[in-house]
């Protein structure tokens, strides 16, 4: 903690507010700089109570003189729920024990987790093998609208704690509970917070019997409203001793402090419940002596009443044992009060350093808020940072921006020129484009006027020497298909094949049919017309004789000396056998005796050549 900083403890109860400035030094020192107290003049209500605040809070700081905004804050423990939950030794991570007390306090608190701001508190016990944790649960809505009400007095709240844990904290800094098991009794408005503080082990019960519940019952018994009986109270109230103790010589009084006694033995059957529990269920030590604070403490004979009850000694907490008074403190002031401000001294620890018993119940909204004023310098550095950098960018931006615009004026010149050259090329390549297609067409034609010579040649080579050819006419790949019968040479007359095969010979000489524009026609195959002798058998091998091997493109082998064919069947044959022409294509069309003439055959024969031949014109 710096040097001589300062901060303020806010005890908002539900009554009254009480408010002390502190400042702390070297050592861990810490001194009261001013100290108030204020009641609110109303009864708050979930209405009023924020704007209730606000404005008590305000006058408060107008009538002080104080130096800090940073504010500690304590809230009634009526508005807490407070539990202390066994748990069996758990030596794993934090997270864990935080997920075993979460479930413990989803099973204790009646409304759903996210509307609530909690805490938790590990207790050790040294004398159980079980660990203890006290867990703290306020709904959102109230400590958000407490805090906000301090926001609006001008304040800046950086902890949120509640009434039982600042309390105990300010008890053991005062060394109660050091030397055995002592009880600290709260009474405060509306609820009594009953604290045990035994040596390292900590419990703490919320009863909701007080000064409230004084009023409203003398209210009752006296016909009167709240205010009148609050009043009442105040002028006469007392804890009578009953016994062999006089009454007062007032009836009114008498009657009061009757009605205090019979509220104050319901809160002894309390604390003697809470004796109970704390010594069964916790395996606390017996308490031996009770500590008295807070607003209704204060009435006659408070401190003598538990003390002949609880029969232990009873005396008042003075919770600024452990606090150094600064200048211009009013000690005769502050004595009056002091009873008052256990919650606040023990929020002006908290700030110093570490407390027995630590909660935060901060708001997720103020703690992001703090956060962020945290952050708040260096995010403006990290601004400056940019702004500077985004000059500096803009700067070295404008300079490149000149730069390119004459890089990009160049360039445009430059494109301009190239697209001037672009397009020349563009027309020289689609001329070479032309040329180039012009010479494929040229060379394509070229090699397929090749093969017609090739075919013709062939077949002269293949022709015997008593057979001799008329007309050789192109047949289409149409007319090639459809022809699909063959005929055997026989003497007298052949069927011919021209309708079986859809020829008709009469029409265009054998090229494809087409249209006008077709620059190209295809040659499936050719009919051979002519006519050929009829020899004897013994004739066919002198005239016929064997055709010698070539390289493929001429002619086939022919047969040997001993085949009986006649010339016209010994040239189908050497068609079929050859490899331009296809077997299976080669048939006769016709084959007829000459009329007149009984050694003249005439024949029409049908060859398909393996590959077709494209023909192309211009």
């Amino acid at each position: 903690m710096a040097k001589s900083s300062r901060v303020l403890a806010l005890d908002i109860g539900a009554a009254s507010i009480k408010l002390a400035e502190f400042a702390y030094g070297p050592g861990n020192s810490i001194t009261l700089l001013s100290f108030d107290y204020r009641e609110y003049g109303e009864e708050l209500t979930e209405g009023t109570r924020g704007f209730v605040i606000t404005s008590v809070l305000s006058d408060m700081l107008a009538a002080g003189d104080y130096g800090s905004k940073k504010a500690l804050v304590s809230i009634s423990g009526q508005y807490a729920l407070t539990r202390f939950v066994p748990l069996p030794p758990v030596a794993e991570e934090e997270s864990r024990v935080r997920q075993i007390v979460e479930f413990e306090a989803r099973q204790n608190v009646p409304f759903p987790m996210e509307e609530v701001v909690w805490d938790y508190q590990l207790i050790s016990n040294p004398g159980a093998d079980e660990l203890e944790v006290m867990f703290v649960v306020i709904k959102n809505e109230i400590v958000e609208e407490i805090t906000t009400s301090i926001q609006n007095a001008g304040l800046e709240p950086v902890l949120v704690d509640v009434a039982p844990a600042a309390a105990y904290n300010a008890a053991r800094a005062n060394s109660i509970g050091d030397d055995g098991c002592a009880m600290l009794l709260n009474l405060g408005d509306r609820s009594t917070n009953l604290l045990f503080a035994d040596e390292q082990q900590f419990f703490a019960r919320t009863i909701p019997i007080a000064g409230h519940s004084i009023s409203q019952q003398i209210g009752k018994e006296f016909s009167m409203d709240f205010e009148n009986a609050e009043e009442l109270k105040r002028r006469h109230g007392f804890v009578a001793l009953g016994g062999a103790y006089a009454e007062p010589e007032s009836e009114v009084a008498a009657s009061v402090s009757k009605i205090v006694r019979n509220v104050m033995t319901r809160l002894h059957g309390e604390i003697n419940r809470s004796i109970g529990v704390y010594r069964a269920q916790q395996k606390g030590n017996k308490p031996t002596k009770l500590y008295l604070t807070g607003g209704s403490s204060t009435m006659g004979f408070t401190d003598r009443f538990f003390e002949d009850k609880l029969g232990i000694p009873v005396t008042y907490f003075n919770p600024f044992q452990c606090v150094q008074m600064g200048p211009g403190i009013d000690t005769g002031r502050l004595q009056n009060v002091a009873h008052m401000f256990s919650e606040v001294v023990g929020l002006g620890l908290r700030f110093r350093g570490q407390c027995a018993v630590e909660v935060s119940l901060m708001p997720q909204t103020i703690v992001r808020q703090i956060a962020l004023r945290r952050k708040k310098p260096y995010l403006l550095a990290s601004v400056a940072c940019v702004l500077l950098m985004m000059a500096v960018a803009w700067l070295a931006f404008a300079r490149k921006d000149a730069v390119y615009s004459d890089r990009a004026r160049k360039s445009i010149n430059t494109k301009e020129r190239l697209e001037s050259t672009r397009k020349t090329i563009e027309r020289t390549m689609s001329r070479v484009t032309a040329a180039r297609s012009e010479y494929t067409f040229l060379e394509s034609f070229l090699a397929e006027r090749e093969k017609l010579p090739l075919v013709f040649n062939t077949i002269e080579s293949l022709k015997p020497a008593d057979l001799w050819l008329k007309s050789v006419k192109p047949i289409s790949e149409t007319q090639a298909a459809g022809a699909g019968s063959t005929a055997r040479p026989a003497d007298g007359g052949g069927e011919s094949l021209f309708n079986v095969g859809g020829f008709e010979p009469q029409g265009s000489p054998g090229v494809a049919t087409q249209e006008i524009g077709v620059e190209k026609i295809t040659i499936a195959g050719f009919i051979l017309e002519g006519e050929s002798l009829t020899l004897k058998p013994e004739d066919l091998a002198r005239l016929n004789p064997p055709v010698p091997e070539t390289d493929g493109t001429e002619a086939a082998p022919a047969p040997s000396p001993s085949v009986t064919l006649l010339p016209a069947e010994l040239f189908q044959q050497r068609l079929k056998d050859h490899p331009l022409f296809k077997k299976d294509g080669t048939a006769f069309v016709t084959y007829t005796t000459v009329s007149g003439i009984k050694n003249l055959k005439q024949f029409q024969l049908r060859v398909i050549l393996e590959t077709p031949i494209d023909i192309a014109f211009e």
